[in-house]
């Protein structure tokens, strides 16, 4: 039996528990590398700066998530169904399906280079950047759009390593890219003061270092993923399958870059500057402290896709169960940690800036209040699409980030006023974990083994 045999082997019989953290640690090794840059930066940032700049990173952040949802819809979407036919024993089709990702993801990452470059004036406008914030946000926009398309292949491709078993080289390929990144924005920014230009560039360079590590891989790769002459080959069906398999992270991503964009304009028009700021501050930190349940969740959709391939439901069962409990049970303690030291948390990004500090403590505890709730959420979201349902998983998905989020951002605010803002959060949260709850259950027990169907039917007719 060859290595990848195995691999996928274990796939379908070792203990859940081990597969788990075997298969998420990687991912949140890469997710939480991120995470502490985008804390370091934003820190660096705000306290050479000040809030403009902090203000500046926050209207472009939209455009960063934008990036990702495209690479979330073609590499998660390809990764999917590539998980499904590896189940399935279709090896040749699965790599076929690597290489039309690959083609997929360049050409879209050239348009959105492009037209994001010819018109990112008026692009940062939109995104609610004020007459103060625009020259900053320009200079860090213009730099992040360059880098697309390696964003796209760190964010897309990765996934095919984990539906190959090789979750060390793709625990080193996530983390190669926040490490560059680190390393050059001290280089950048506090030596050669480049500020905000400094920190996109250095961005930039750890996005192609994940990129061509990946790229390298799968060119000289001799297991049954591997670029070759596919990578040229049009194939519209199958194009087709990857899109829409991809819709549900596609979505979520997307969404979450259209609610920052109609936030940003929200809260600036109650707020100002300052109070987007203060919620930049409050989304860094939350991405932050939902690394492991977005580890989890991407972790676990090789795991869960194979063995919904392979008709072993059980152990589906046993992956969803596991991973929600220990991942609800980890962001309620960081939710106590971040109630008990919140102005000690939110200084470190502007030690002397008082009224940023104030704002953006009362947000950060009012705005993340149900945090423990969110697990659930996005695991359920998570099992629809990794057993090839994306409407459900879309469904789930739009529930938290934009059919409750948005009208509550409408409506709150009118109420409330700024604090409206920070309310719509937690509103969201409740909402949609009170309509995953019986949907997920609905489905996982109409998961039904074969031999258990026949079994069922048999008592029946006695």
């Amino acid at each position: 039996m060859d290595a990848a045999s195995d691999t996928t082997r274990k796939i379908g019989e070792e203990s859940i528990s081990k597969l788990l953290l075997t298969y998420s640690l990687p991912v949140y090794v890469s997710y939480i590398a991120n995470s502490i840059y985008n804390i370091i930066s934003r820190a660096f940032i705000g306290n050479s700066i000040g809030s403009d700049g902090i203000a500046a990173i926050s209207v472009v952040f939209p455009i960063t998530l934008l990036q990702m949802s495209f690479g979330f819809l073609l590499g998660m979407g390809g990764s999917t169904l590539a998980a499904i036919k590896v189940g399935e024993g279709d090896k040749e089709t699965a790599n076929r399906i690597l290489n039309l990702s690959v083609q997929m993801i360049v050409v879209l990452a050239v348009i959105i280079t492009t037209f994001g470059n010819l018109f990112i004036d008026e692009l940062l406008t939109a995104l609610g950047a004020s007459e103060d914030v625009l020259p900053y946000a320009r200079d860090y926009g213009r730099i992040l759009l360059f880098g697309c398309l390696f964003q796209m292949i760190a964010i897309g491709i990765t996934n095919y390593i984990r539906v190959e078993g090789k979750t060390g080289l793709a625990m080193l390929s996530v983390i190669i890219g926040p490490v560059v990144n680190i390393i050059f924005a001290c280089l950048f920014i506090l030596i050669l003061n480049w500020e905000l230009k400094g920190a996109a560039l250095a961005t930039v360079l750890g996005q192609f270092a994940c990129a061509l590590l990946i790229i390298v891989h799968f060119v000289k790769n001799k297991g049954f993923f591997r670029l070759n002459k596919f990578v040229l080959k049009i194939d519209i069906r199958k194009a087709l399958k990857v899109i829409y398999l991809g819709l549900s992270p596609f979505t979520v991503q997307f969404c979450q870059g259209m609610v920052n964009i109609f936030l940003n304009v929200v809260i600036r028009r109650y707020g100002g500057d300052i109070a987007i700021s203060g919620m930049g501050i409050v989304t860094t930190l939350q991405m932050f402290v939902t690394t492991p349940v977005q580890a989890v969740n991407m972790g676990s959709q090789a795991l869960i896709g194979y063995n919904y391939g392979s008709k072993k439901y059980q152990r589906i069962k046993e992956l969803v169960k596991k991973g929600i409990i220990a991942t609800t049970s980890i962001l309620a303690a960081e939710y106590i940690i971040i109630r008990l030291f919140t102005t000690e948390i939110v200084s470190i990004f502007s030690a002397e800036d008082i009224e940023l500090i104030a704002f953006s403590s009362r947000a950060l505890v009012t705005f993340l209040f149900l945090l423990p709730l969110v697990p659930l959420q996005i695991q359920g979201a998570g099992f629809f699409q990794a057993i090839g349902k994306p409407v459900y998983s879309v469904f789930l998905s739009l529930s938290r980030q934009a059919i409750i989020l948005i009208p509550a951002l409408f409506i709150l605010p009118e109420i409330y006023g700024l604090e409206g803002v920070l309310y719509a959060g937690p509103v969201s949260d409740f909402i949609s974990f009170a309509v995953t709850v019986p949907l997920l259950i609905y489905h996982l027990r109409r998961l039904i083994p074969a031999n258990e169907i026949a079994k069922q039917g048999g008592q029946i007719k006695n």
